[in-house]
């Protein structure tokens, strides 16, 4: 019997480490890709700023992620992770990350580019959602709510995106 309950024991531990991990890669791959993004995003030039401005819940597991990682820059510029919403107003973000509420998108200003891992999040008005497929990562992408931010997504992007419709009455 005692046996029995090691060996239930060490399969227990074994696949909770196995999850975790998975679990954790997964906020490291969003973290990762929110990084990348804005390389393959065509900015106007008032939205160049000196800085680059990641708004995110910094109770978010992406957020802690995205500490993590050593940036330098974004788009040759500084960048700075801003705890949302309480630091600062969405207009100054570059990203708006929206972790757990929902947000009414028709507030968020023009230049900001919305992301999310929310389920609908995109058909719902927000740019690119991840979501997990067979395992991976991927995003979703809503390009009218891209250009009606007057923002622009490159097609090398575009290939690796899964292209939604917004729902009717979703601005």
């Amino acid at each position: 019997m005692k046996k029995l309950f090691l060996i239930l024991l060490m399969v227990f531990v074994s696949s909770s480490v196995t999850v975790a991990s998975e679990t954790e890669m997964e906020y490291k791959l969003k973290a990762l890709y929110i990084t990348r993004l804005a390389d393959f995003i065509v900015w106007p030039d008032i939205a160049k700023k000196k800085t680059f401005k990641i708004c995110i819940d910094s109770t978010d597991k992406v957020a802690i992620q995205l500490k993590q990682i050593k940036l330098d820059a974004i788009l040759n510029r500084q960048v700075e992770i801003i705890n949302y919403p309480s630091e600062t107003l969405t207009s100054e973000c570059n990203f708006l990350y929206i972790s757990h509420d929902k947000v009414d998108l028709s507030l968020v200003n023009t230049l900001v580019f919305t992301l999310s891992s929310q389920t609908d999040f995109a058909e719902r008005g927000g740019m690119i959602e991840f979501y997990i497929d067979h395992g991976k990562v991927r995003m979703k992408a809503n390009l009218y709510a891209v250009n009606q931010a007057g923002l622009k997504v490159s097609s090398k992007l575009l290939r690796l995106l899964k292209i939604v419709k917004q729902m009717e009455g979703s601005e």
